[in-house]
């Protein structure tokens, strides 16, 4: 994603945006090597995210959540989508991004607006136009 989208969204909507790349990177994870690369990525995710929550006082995650994520993306057998675990982990990723994205679907609205990006030949410079179209697409249906 460009970085002129990110710059719109609040420090809470990226975090989901971040959350919800880690959770797909994990689910997606063919191999061990790309799994432990994934792995680490999203434990790096839930510490800034942790740290960001609890010096803003956000209700979501909590500390425990936090404490979770973290022991379950530095404790794991490295062997990909094989763990309940991680499982869990996925779906915990999931559930905080959405609430953290105040009830957008930004994983959703980012792959649209990479399509319509796409659709237009990847102009330089036009990411938030495509960005909102797909934000006012998702959210129409």
């Amino acid at each position: 994603m460009a970085a002129g989208i990110l710059s719109e969204l609040s420090i809470a909507e990226t975090g989901a945006l971040a959350l919800a790349g880690a959770a797909c990177a994990l689910d997606r994870a063919a191999d061990t090597r790309t799994f432990l690369g994934a792995l680490e990525c999203n434990r790096r995710v839930w510490r800034s995210l942790g740290r960001l929550a609890m010096a803003g006082s956000w209700p979501v995650p909590d500390a425990k959540v936090v404490a979770y994520a973290l022991k379950t993306s530095g404790q794991s057998s490295g062997a990909p989508g094989r763990d309940d675990d991680i499982h869990a982990l996925i779906d915990i990723n999931r559930r905080v991004s959405a609430s953290l994205a105040g009830g957008k679907d930004l994983e959703r609205i980012r792959d649209r607006a990479r399509a319509i990006w796409e659709g237009r030949g990847r102009p330089v410079g036009e990411d938030l136009d495509h960005w909102l179209l797909a934000e006012m697409e998702v959210s129409a249906g």
